[in-house]
């Protein structure tokens, strides 16, 4: 999001309409991210890390319908296909508190939800789990567009094989979610994606 680097994985099932193109169902599941978030290391412990400021973890999954149109198909046996790839639907977005491993006197770190204005740098050994919190998540509602170009590099027929690159919008209405403490909330998050592709034509 905006230069934040984060993970993600999807499903596509594409129905042959035409020579050049396909309708396509799946889903997508992507954390999103505030861009200026950054990882830091205590020396308190054995510290996984944690980002620092971070109030909320997002995560969205996506139902998705689109199309794929193949630019340049393959021509023979080797050949490489590029086609344009599009997808629209909600946006289901899950937010959890975020909880850390705090350092007090005489016991070992305990799992606290973070508050800014109570936990410092000095106190907080790690990231907690990342089900804590789990049971305190809500729900955001919203909808997404995603546009980028495909490459299959099969070498076979049968196959899919290559990589996808492109832009993905998420806008969510309503209150915004204020991901990182003292950076206001934001609607509507862009990401630039680079998706690995593995699968199987079935004739």
């Amino acid at each position: 999001n905006a230069g934040a680097t984060g993970w993600g994985l999807g499903f596509d099932y594409a129905i042959q309409k035409t020579y050049k193109y396909r309708n396509t169902f799946g889903f997508t599941l992507t954390n999103i991210r505030n861009p200026k978030e950054f990882k830091i290391y205590n020396n308190i412990g054995n510290s996984r890390g944690y980002y620092y400021g971070k109030l909320f973890s997002l995560v969205s999954f996506r139902p998705t319908y689109g199309g794929k149109l193949a630019l340049f198909p393959a021509k023979r046996e080797n050949g490489i296909e590029i086609s344009f790839k599009w997808s629209l639907g909600p946006s289901i977005g899950l937010v959890k508190p975020v909880y850390l491993k705090i350092v007090k006197s005489g016991i070992n770190p305990v799992d606290e939800r973070y508050d800014p204005t109570v936990h410092n740098a000095e106190i907080i050994s790690s990231r907690s789990p990342w089900v804590k919190g789990f049971s305190e998540s809500t729900f955001k509602i919203g909808g997404f567009l995603k546009a980028g170009i495909d490459f299959n590099f099969s070498t076979a027929n049968d196959k899919i094989s290559g990589g996808e690159v492109g832009v993905m919008i998420d806008y969510f209405p309503g209150e915004p979610v204020e991901l990182l403490f003292y950076n206001p909330g934001n609607n509507l998050y862009t990401s630039l994606y680079l998706q690995f592709n593995l699968g199987q034509k079935l004739y």
